[in-house]
């Protein structure tokens, strides 16, 4: 009922006992879709609060409000310090309007396309919405709808209460559903419509949990005053809706994150699966290792005897090597093997100890009631609202790592940028093999090497930023700046490197 025109006539006339005569000392906004108006003078001050969320467009009068000292934008400065001479409703519209002299501003109440619209001889000048361009076109004087109310223009709109007066609202088409008035026989019609009009004149306003208010359905708490009912659901509606909102909001964020991790645990598994189900690499070195007097270096492959299976196996071989070399290198990567097991084995742990407390935060926030213990709870735990964050124009994150600085790509473009102009030819860089990432530089100190436990962090944040991110261990290729090139014509972030060595990290952030 709220944005129903009969509650806004009943509201007009209070607006009006409390702003004729007062200044606008202030207008602002702080809030996305919410207006502030403080109206005053020596003796009193009044505010406004006019929240047009286009899910909850509300007004409310507080006692008294303040300013925030930032994020704060002053708006319809022209009228500022301008007297009120009145408040007037437009005639069966959801709009009201507060007039000074030969200016106005309108507040059009409609719910979803909700508005306040700056009037200055008979043309609507400015707008607080200014997404909703249109209203620019609207011409004041014919928000008012000059109705024909009588008995014969009923009988002409064959008895329908709707298209006599279209401003009745949804409220009231239900209440004259309710009630049976099509049911009733057409002598009646008239009677029971003029008994609806004065009770939407007449009546207290009930207050509904919900929340909500009307003119026609009855409940034992109810009040006279439109600003107080105005108030009173104002103070209902931050509660269940903003307050459910944020509630929401903070347990969709722990689900999203057990989620991640459940997919997580179970693309680990598989990956678990496939490395312990694998051929040891061990086996293959000593099944190299007992036969080095029957192998040369230079051979690409060799067919020897599997003593583990008692079947014959086709070994591949690193020509460049020599057999008891290539045997060392399979027994490294045994080592790996083993310390991939391991790893993969904490993450999968690691990950279920996460979702068994996501899954205890997600039932206490489930238990809150309270609106500060809420949003302290989602603020100490990471799930509040952030802030947006300002625009950056450097290419690249900066990092610090035991006094080192650490540079990560933002992008494909950046990636360039970063290695072509920001870094020097003896800065050490680096990127996740043979995959799409970002480009990682350690800035050089003169005079100093570069220590392995940097190299190993700065290849860590490598692998979490490519599309080796969720493996377990990640092969990243690193070197001197001035061993990477750039072909031209070549896609954004694509690069020749001539020289590389490779370390193996699991991925992770700084």
């Amino acid at each position: 009922m709220f944005h129903n025109h009969f509650f806004l006539k009943r509201l007009a006339p209070e607006l009006e006992e409390s702003l004729k005569g007062l200044l606008l000392l202030a207008c602002f906004s702080q809030n996305k879709d919410e207006l502030i108006l403080i109206f005053g003078n020596q003796e009193k001050e009044f505010v406004l609060r006019a929240n047009l969320d286009p899910n909850v467009s509300l007004l409310s009068f507080p006692h008294e409000f303040a300013r925030a000292g930032k994020n704060s934008v002053d708006l319809f400065q022209d009228l500022l310090e301008k007297e009120v001479i009145g408040v007037k409703i437009f005639q069966f519209e959801r709009s009201f309007q507060i007039v000074f002299n030969d200016e106005a501003l309108i507040f059009k109440m409609h719910a979803r396309r909700g508005n306040i619209l700056h009037e200055k001889n008979g043309e609507v000048v400015n707008l607080f919405r200014k997404s909703l361009a249109s209203d620019f076109e609207l011409i004041p004087s014919d928000l008012n709808k000059e109705l024909d109310i009588s008995k014969q223009n009923f009988e002409t709109c064959n008895q329908s209460p709707t298209h006599l007066i279209p401003a009745l609202g949804k409220e009231v088409k239900i209440y004259l559903e309710n009630s049976l008035f099509y049911e009733l026989p057409a002598d009646k019609k008239w009677d029971h419509f003029n008994s609806l009009l004065e009770k939407l004149d007449s009546n207290p306003i009930f207050l509904h949990e919900g929340p909500s208010i009307s003119l026609l359905e009855e409940s034992d708490n109810k009040l006279n005053s439109a600003i107080e009912a105005s108030n009173w659901l104002y103070n209902k509606t931050v509660r269940s809706f903003y307050f459910e909102k944020e509630k929401a909001e903070g347990i969709n964020k722990l689900k999203q994150k057990i989620k991640k991790s459940e997919s997580y645990i179970s693309k680990t598994n598989i990956k678990l699966s496939q490395v312990e189900n694998a051929r040891s690499p061990e086996e293959v070195a000593n099944i190299l290792m007992a036969n080095l007097n029957s192998l040369q270096t230079g051979l690409s492959k060799a067919v020897l005897y599997d003593f583990y299976t008692d079947k014959p196996i086709e070994i591949k071989l690193n020509r460049e090597l020599s057999p008891q070399k290539n045997a060392e290198s399979l027994y490294r990567k045994a080592k790996n093997r083993h310390q991939e097991i391991d790893t993969l084995k904490e993450n999968i742990e690691v990950k279920e100890k996460l979702i068994d407390k996501l899954s205890r935060q997600i039932l206490h926030l489930q238990e809150i009631n309270d609106v500060k213990e809420l949003r302290r709870y989602l603020k100490d735990h990471g799930l509040g609202r952030k802030e947006k964050a300002k625009i950056e124009h450097l290419p690249y994150h900066e990092f610090e790592f035991e006094g080192w600085q650490i540079f990560l790509g933002k992008n494909a473009k950046a990636n360039d940028e970063l290695t072509l102009k920001v870094a020097n030819k003896n800065d050490l860089w680096l990127h996740a093999k043979d995959v799409a990432g970002s480009h990682v530089i350690i800035r050089q100190k003169p005079g100093q090497n570069f220590p392995i436990k940097v190299i190993e962090a700065a290849a860590a944040l490598a692998a979490a930023n490519s599309k080796r991110k969720t493996d377990s261990l990640c092969p990243v290729i690193y070197t001197l700046k001035k061993f990477v090139r750039k072909v031209k014509g070549a896609p954004a972030g694509q690069v020749i490197v001539e020289k590389e060595e490779i370390v193996l990290v699991e991925p992770s952030s700084l």
